[in-house]
């Protein structure tokens, strides 16, 4: 079973702890970093049902979300009471209402012509969703389709021990081996937690790290 198999059967047996209810505070803390203008596009990968792109459209924002599973994608709009309109598109069958669209189907069928209006990426856990030997592949898509002053706000939270407090103030090895050659990364948060990971509800609660990092092609300095 590959990765989009195993997506949708979640969804099709409700298998969603991953699944957040609320609109993460890190995204609203952190996202004005990005300093974008009203009306800019924001892509947002394996979006699920996530609030989180209300939160973005309702900030005056247009929102592109990507997503495999039908059923996570009518979640969505009946979380919010609208009826979506729907079409195909290509590869995709996008589905919107307002400013919002979400394209079903898989996000390596995106080609750099879809997103040539997107001025960032809003990644909430969806490189850590994809198995280490996909995430490779899903950095350099993201970079090859992504227009050239795209920004990237990355949100990891990823299982630590007690041993590695001091790790939450660096730059994750995996994230700056997968980034590193293609944006300048800048760790804008990170904290080391004891609680339950949103994954694993039933387990125990155990140490878990969260990051925020801010990327920008080396291209595009900071501003900040």
């Amino acid at each position: 079973m590959n990765n989009q198999q195993r997506w949708k059967a979640k969804w099709k047996k409700n298998d969603i702890a991953f699944h957040q209810d609320n609109i993460n505070p890190l995204l609203e803390q952190f996202w004005p970093q990005l300093s974008l203008s009203t009306g800019d596009t924001v892509l947002v990968p394996l979006c699920g049902k996530s609030l989180d792109m209300n939160w973005l459209s309702l900030m005056g924002y247009k929102v592109i979300g990507i997503e495999f599973s039908d059923i996570a994608i009518k979640a969505y709009f009946d979380a919010l009471s609208v009826t979506p309109s729907r079409q195909q598109q290509g590869r995709f069958t996008r589905w919107w209402h307002g400013d919002t669209e979400i394209w079903r189907g898989d996000l390596f069928n995106l080609a750099e012509n879809d997103v040539r209006e997107v001025s960032a990426i809003y990644d909430c856990a969806a490189l850590t969703a994809l198995s280490p030997s996909r995430r490779i592949k899903y950095v350099q898509h993201i970079a090859n389709i992504l227009p050239e002053h795209g920004q990237i706000l990355l949100l990891t939270t990823e299982s630590t021990n007690e041993e590695q407090i001091d790790s939450a103030s660096e730059i994750d090895e995996e994230v700056n081996d997968l980034y590193k050659s293609l944006y300048t990364i800048k760790l804008l948060y990170g904290q080391h937690c004891i609680k339950k990971d949103p994954a694993y509800p039933d387990e125990p609660a155990s140490a878990l790290e969260e990051k925020v990092y801010w990327m920008k092609t080396h291209t595009h300095n900071y501003s900040h």
